[in-house]
């Protein structure tokens, strides 16, 4: 991936730091920098190296306070000289032209923050207003960012309020380098531009496994009773019902909530139904493990019941025996160290890395009551003698749509984020999206799945390239959510491919599965559909040599 970082003072000093970081994405970063202050030069260059390499991403990072410092003016108020003014318009000019001209690139841009040093004490506010400037640029940022698709904010204000200039900062680098930032601050700085690229690449945990005791709240159920645990809106209690919040705000996010603890299901039904400061409620957890098993046993479970991988899951337990017990057996599951004081652990939840998102979807919000709904279908699926009994019940409806700009974000989520039935995990970019979208030999669809007990919303997309030379339509990708598998919801996407191939006239079509370790359930789709094998892991069918049926357990809508 091309990643060019623009600056007007000395930014390489990260890049180590955020290649030895990006490495856990298992993707190689290619990072092109012109070199200090050669930021107007590149954008306003028609032919430069920035607009020659056409970076999948840009990051600029532009410290306003160098033009301020330099360019200050006592007789106005704010006391900006009237270079400076015009040094930032043309700031906002540059970012429009890469924007423009790198179309199909994502722009990252710094916000804006005050410099201490450029405080003028007791007269800010009173008589300047230089932090009121920087405040009024940074909302015509946000405005201006939002007329282009392509341009994502990075909130550089918010991370030195949390950290603190004097902890991030120090001047003597900028005379000796052009860079004021410090070890410390270089390491923060890394980590919030890492947590955008996450977010970018849709690298991202799906599910919050909360332990119940000494977590969701204080004390021990069991022993202190409802009257006796920690859980209110003030006092010591408060903690724990501000991390109930922090938990129910990922839920609305879309982030699946699971239960595991050592405990009695009645003693914690009883929790939940009376006490009064319990802000989540048992309808927001899709699985609940209450009992007395190994909890490694009971986080396998859970991430079968929801179909999800090991690696989705994020574990939270105040127990350090509990804990390692995990990390020892369960590696794949992310286990970060709560704080051992409870009054720091909902500050704590919301600084965790692992939830990186630059949107939401419809699909995002109805998440977990879609995962609720399914283990509603599966304890009907119990009742049924066979799986198509079960299926005819369900009486499901799939809708067909071609990508527009509804679809688009849900569409590049899926195919960043899925990995279980992935036929061949090419991770495209919404760059990538958006480039296929604007030729005809390309054809991007989403599906979505209803049934009787509700939406699924949209579950899968799938990628065909149609070839007139040799007459083949080639199913670039097949992606569908581990929400629905098991439903053969992949033989009415086939069917739909096979007509879709008749439809235009060509003679066959062609598919390819690349294996991963982790997208075994797809990998007989082919087969298991009629098609033929011609290479290793490549499949082929003849139109005229079959003529498939659609299952009459579906209903397809194509829109």
């Amino acid at each position: 991936m091309k990643v060019s970082f623009l600056s007007n003072y000395s930014i390489e000093f990260l890049f180590d730091s955020i290649k030895k970081k990006f490495a856990i994405t298992s993707k190689d970063i290619e990072i092109f920098y012109p070199g200090f202050n050669q930021f107007f030069q590149q954008i306003f260059n028609s032919q430069s190296e920035l607009f020659k390499l056409k970076p999948e991403i840009v990051f600029i990072s532009f410290d306003i306070n160098y033009n301020l410092n330099s360019n200050l003016d006592i007789k106005n108020n704010p006391p900006i000289s009237e270079q400076a003014k015009n040094q930032i318009e043309q700031l906002f000019e540059a970012i429009e032209i890469v924007s423009e001209k790198l179309s199909t690139s994502t722009i990252f841009v710094d916000n804006f923050y005050l410099d201490s040093t450029l405080s003028f004490g007791t007269l800010e506010y009173n008589y300047f207003g230089l932090e009121k400037f920087v405040n009024k640029l940074n909302n015509q940022l946000n405005d201006f960012s939002s007329k282009f698709n392509n341009i994502r904010i990075i909130n550089l204000n918010s991370l030195i309020s949390k950290f603190g200039q004097k902890n991030l900062f120090d001047y003597r680098f900028y005379y000796l380098a052009k860079s004021k930032w410090n070890k410390k601050g270089l390491e923060e700085l890394s980590n919030l531009y890492l947590s955008h690229l996450k977010a970018y690449l849709g690298i991202r945990k799906k599910c919050i496994a909360v332990d119940l005791d000494n977590t969701l709240w204080g004390g021990i159920i069991g022993q202190d009773g409802i009257e006796n645990i920690q859980l209110s809106n003030d006092g010591n209690g408060k903690a724990f019902y501000d991390f109930q919040l922090a938990l129910l705000n990922y839920y609305n996010q879309g982030i699946i909530l699971t239960i595991c603890s050592k405990n009695s299901g009645n003693v914690v039904d009883e929790v939940f139904q009376k006490h009064p400061y319990m802000v989540l409620k048992q309808e927001h957890f899709a699985v609940k493990k209450i009992n007395w098993n190994n909890k490694v046993e009971n986080l396998i479970e859970t991430a079968k019941e929801l179909n999800i991988g090991l690696d989705s899951i994020v574990f939270l337990d105040d127990s350090k025996f509990e804990r390692e017990l995990v990390k020892q057996h369960l590696p794949q599951i992310e286990v970060p160290d709560l704080p051992e004081e409870p009054s720091l652990y909902a500050s704590f939840l919301k600084e965790l890395d692992f939830f990186n998102f630059h949107k939401l979807t419809d699909d995002d919000f109805k998440r977990n009551e879609t995962y609720r709904l399914n283990v509603e279908r599966k304890k009907e699926e119990s009742s049924f003698s066979n799986i198509q009994d079960y299926l005819r019940s369900l009486q499901m409806k799939i809708e067909i749509k071609e990508i527009d700009d509804f679809t688009f974000p849900r569409i590049v989520q899926l195919i960043q984020k899925t990995n279980q039935f992935n036929t061949t995990t090419k991770r495209y970019t919404e760059n990538d999206v958006i480039k296929m979208r604007s030729t005809d030999e390309w054809n991007i669809y989403s599906f979505s799945v209803s049934d009787k007990f509700g939406d699924n919303g949209i579950v899968g997309v799938f990628i065909l390239k149609s070839d007139r030379q040799n007459s083949e339509l080639n199913i670039d990708s097949f992606i569908m959510s581990c929400r629905v598998i098991g439903r053969e919801i992949e033989k009415a996407i086939l069917f739909f491919i096979f007509k879709k191939a008749e439809e235009l006239g060509l003679d066959k079509i062609t598919a390819e599965i690349i294996p991963t370790p982790k997208n075994e359930p797809c990998r007989d789709v082919y087969k298991d559909c009629g098609f033929e094998a011609i290479e290793e892991n490549k499949w082929q069918l003849v139109i005229k040599n079959i003529k498939p049926e659609l299952p009459d357990y579906f209903q397809i809508i194509s829109l």
